[in-house]
């Protein structure tokens, strides 16, 4: 089995990876301001080649000095993966390296006053959400407040996470931290810029409550890991490249006994996120707001059940595209 041709339908943004034995790798959310010349860029590289291969085109990807770009990458490695599942017979997630079907959700909010969390972290306790998620947009009192509320609101075993939002100064950071700590959260997310890697130990070792820190490949979460910058990590298939440099980042911090934070849904309307749950241990939870968008050809998008999203066992990534919609929905359609 080649590759034998490349396809991109914008601005729908599907990604079609073809070869000789009739089988298609799909990825969804290609950016629209992808065009026929990066297409043909990243098409020099695959075109002939085994998809099978997909650590070999990894690094090929990985030695072409940007004029493939992180986003387009990614796209092209989540569809591999899709392939190669798709010619195993296996859904992705057990193809490489199956640890669970469903995956728990933690909801992330989108409300904008103290009030309104506080109700939504209650609604979110109640559907049987995993989590719950809130940003620091208030000052340090109100938020240390609004800390204590939502705890008193949902009990001492509902799971809690903080978003910092890597705007918070460190002394403000660890006054918040230390009220997290007395609230007993799981994780304060992002509280300072991603790479600072002096502020975020620091940090870390002045509160109890685990911090995270975004990661954008496998050598920043090795170094985050040895530098002791943060307990978690934070990466996404969009923000690293595709799901074959997060699956490097998780196993690097598993090694250290952390957890690797996923980016929310993220491309491919959440199956590549949700498959690489399916595949990371040391993923906690898949976050989702309450208002995801899908795009409009994919007939069978994620469904929380009781606080979880089963994996489709389909072959690939499991999603069903209608290629009508996908064809009402194209506009330029780059082929080579």
């Amino acid at each position: 089995m080649i590759i034998s041709r490349v396809i991109v339908h914008q601005p729908a943004g599907l990604l079609r990876i073809m070869t000789d034995a009739s089988l298609e790798g799909h990825c969804t959310g290609v950016a629209a301001t992808v065009t026929e010349t990066d297409v043909a860029a990243a098409a020099s590289i695959l075109m002939d080649a085994d998809p099978v291969n997909r650590e070999r085109l990894w690094q090929t990807f990985n030695e072409v000095d940007g004029s493939v770009s992180a986003d387009l990458r990614a796209c092209i490695d989540v569809a591999l993966w899709d392939l190669t599942a798709k010619a195993a017979d296996q859904p992705v997630h057990r193809h490489v390296n199956g640890f669970r079907n469903r995956i728990p959700v933690c909801r992330r909010s989108e409300c904008n006053s103290a009030e309104g969390i506080v109700e939504e972290a209650q609604e979110a306790l109640r559907a049987g959400f995993r989590a719950y998620k809130f940003a620091a947009l208030w000052d340090e009192e109100s938020l240390v407040d609004l800390i204590g509320d939502v705890r008193r609101a949902v009990g001492p075993d509902f799971c809690l996470l903080l978003d910092g939002r890597t705007r918070l100064v460190i002394d403000q950071a660890i006054r918040i931290g230390r009220a997290l700590d007395a609230a007993d959260f799981f994780c304060f997310d992002r509280p300072r810029p991603d790479n600072d890697m002096s502020g975020g130990r620091q940090l870390a070792a002045a509160i109890d409550t685990p911090t995270s820190t975004g990661v954008s490949s496998p050598m920043e979460a090795a170094q985050v890991m040895t530098t002791q910058a943060a307990d978690h990590v934070r990466t996404g298939v969009a923000r690293v490249g595709g799901m074959t440099d997060v699956l490097k980042a998780a196993r690097c911090v598993e090694a250290f006994g952390a957890y690797c934070h996923l980016d929310g849904l993220g491309i491919c309307d959440g199956f590549a996120h949700l498959h690489l749950a399916g595949t990371i241990r040391n993923t906690p939870f898949l976050e989702m707001s309450e208002n995801e968008a899908s795009s409009p050809f994919v007939e069978n998008p994620l469904q929380i059940c009781d606080g979880y999203i089963e994996i489709p066992d389909a072959p690939g990534l499991g999603m069903e595209i209608d290629m009508g919609a996908v064809n009402e929905h194209t506009e330029e359609l780059i082929e080579i």
